[in-house]
């Protein structure tokens, strides 16, 4: 018999190989500590809509509703609201004027306006570029309308709208206090500070305290430094009182990419910071505790992380207090009952650090290639009162050094009315909780997190049935990983079996292609 017709007998055998192999590969699913490679990340489209339409102006400042003219680039109206005004098509070379401190700056108006489509470029000068755009006025300055104390500007109603900026020494843009009604959207925003020109704390997007109703979305802030501490997109700012504490922030859709901390929340209430793409492409600014993906602090309460993706940081999710003002202010300085859900979290030494604050709930997280520990409790002014813990893919590992914490561990989609064996580790010490779900597949078990010295770390594992699946969860992404051994085992006990059948038939075959063939 001929090789071609050996081979073309044996072929559909060793398809059958490469199909069970290729199965069985499926099947296995890198858990939470399982290094993988890490796939290319898109960033999202912002910037420009019309580059070739833009001419060069000087610095605006419009300081009142009559200064809506063409002197100061007003082009057009239908900015909304019984047509106010459009801010389009400029040019700003801040090199041009080294003693403005912005090249926008809208304040003491409540008119709607749009600024779209204009660059910043070169704005370098030290001490003298602060906000390349600018709303309001800081607190303090002599302004009307005002509210008191202290006297604050009440600016409203600005958009900006698929700008571009670039600058080493000021912030990209700046809503100060008392604005509100302010929309950030489709702006590339570029802050790299650098040995010539460059501070630390360089923000991309910063809306201060007593900002009220800011929605920042769909922008792109690159903010990599390897010299400063830089922020992509800061809400608020550090506590001062229930009266100028900021309402009604939205940080969606964003991608922040290489600054030192991404989305920073402070002193604010229900804060919602979702869909959000935050990665580094190097680690930059290696001071201690940075960088971090998103941060939560400083009475920033009732905040929700929702959806956010989180790629190649030193922290992935930090919620805390105060640092130098814990011994004035204390627990007014927690960020308390701060919601944790569906986030995405990979490529970190540490995927959360929860520190003195109560309430904190983590559902749907997934964590891959997390090199240290998943949940690490002991943050700014130590670790935290309690924690809630939902529909986490085990294993989980939980460093806490500074002291015992109270966990509610629960899970309402595994198999119904089934026994389930939740088990800790840490040294010698183990814990075995046994529940058996609800009807729906329900159940929860309460346990003590001890004190663990770093790099100690507490191991978490859940082993039962497999959840049902009802085609609308990520089952077989996330929740997958506590029956993985067994997965494998039967998928491997499947591959030696039907190789070994395989193979005897292409024996016998052979065998009796011979006998013919004699």
């Amino acid at each position: 018999m001929s090789r071609s017709n050996r081979l073309g007998n044996l072929s559909p055998h060793v398809v059958l190989i490469f199909v069970l192999l290729l199965i069985a590969s499926s099947l296995t699913v890198p858990g939470p500590g399982t290094p993988k490679a890490s796939s290319a990340i898109e960033t999202r489209a912002a910037g420009l809509a019309n580059p070739p339409a833009l001419q060069p102006h000087g610095p605006i400042h419009i300081t009142g509703d009559a200064g809506f003219d063409a002197s100061n680039g007003t082009r057009t109206g239908t900015g909304t609201a019984a047509d106010p005004y459009i801010i389009s098509d400029w040019l700003f070379d801040a090199a041009l004027y080294p003693n403005s401190t912005a090249m926008i700056w809208l304040e003491n108006t409540d008119k709607h306006v749009i600024v779209q489509n204009c660059q910043v470029i070169h704005f370098d000068t030290v001490g003298e570029h602060f906000d390349a755009f600018y709303v309001g006025k800081y607190p303090g300055e002599i302004t009307t309308p005002t509210i008191a104390p202290p006297t604050i500007d009440l600016t409203s109603n600005v958009t900006f709208l698929n700008n571009d900026i670039d600058s080493r020494y000021g912030y990209g843009i700046q809503i100060s206090e008392g604005s509100s009604n302010i929309l950030v959207s489709g702006n590339q925003i570029t802050v790299h500070p650098d040995n010539t020109s460059g501070r630390d704390w360089i923000y991309g997007i910063n809306a201060a305290r007593n900002t009220h109703n800011i929605t920042i979305e769909n922008n792109l802030v690159d903010a990599g430094s390897p010299r400063y501490i830089t922020i992509g997109i800061h809400l608020s700012d550090y506590y001062v009182s229930e009266q100028r504490r900021a309402s009604r922030l939205v940080a969606r859709n964003n991608t922040v990419l290489d600054a030192s901390g991404g989305i920073h929340v402070e002193s604010s209430r229900f804060t919602q910071v979702r869909d959000n793409l935050v990665y580094q492409t190097r680690l930059n600014s290696l001071a201690y505790g940075w960088p971090r993906a998103i941060t939560v602090r400083e009475s920033a309460l009732n905040a929700s992380l929702i959806h956010n993706t989180i790629r190649v940081e030193l922290a992935g999710i930090v919620i805390g207090a105060a640092t130098g003002r814990w011994s004035i202010d204390g627990p007014l300085t927690s960020a308390n009952n701060v919601t944790i859900r569906q986030n995405n979290v990979s490529n970190v030494d540490t995927g959360i650090v929860i520190g003195n604050v109560s309430g904190t709930q983590i559902e749907n997280t997934t964590f891959s290639s997390v090199a240290l520990q998943e949940l690490r409790l002991n943050g700014e002014g130590g670790p935290p009162h309690d924690l809630t813990l939902t529909n986490l893919a085990s294993p989980i590992r939980i460093g806490a050094p500074g002291g015992s914490v109270p966990i509610h561990w629960s899970w309402t989609d595994l198999a119904p009315t089934a026994d389930y064996h939740f088990s800790r580790e840490d040294g010698t010490t183990t814990l075995d909780a046994s529940f058996t779900t609800t009807g729906a597949g329900a159940g929860s078990v309460e346990v003590m997190q001890p004190v663990t010295n770093a790099p100690d770390v507490t191991r978490y594992r859940l082993v039962g049935p497999f959840p049902r699946s009802d085609g609308r969860n990520d089952f077989w992404t996330s929740r997958a990983i506590p029956y993985l051994l067994t997965i494998d085992v039967l998928a491997s006990i499947g591959i030696v079996l039907a190789i070994d059948q395989i193979v005897g038939l292409a024996i016998r075959s052979r065998h009796k292609i011979r006998r013919t063939g004699e």
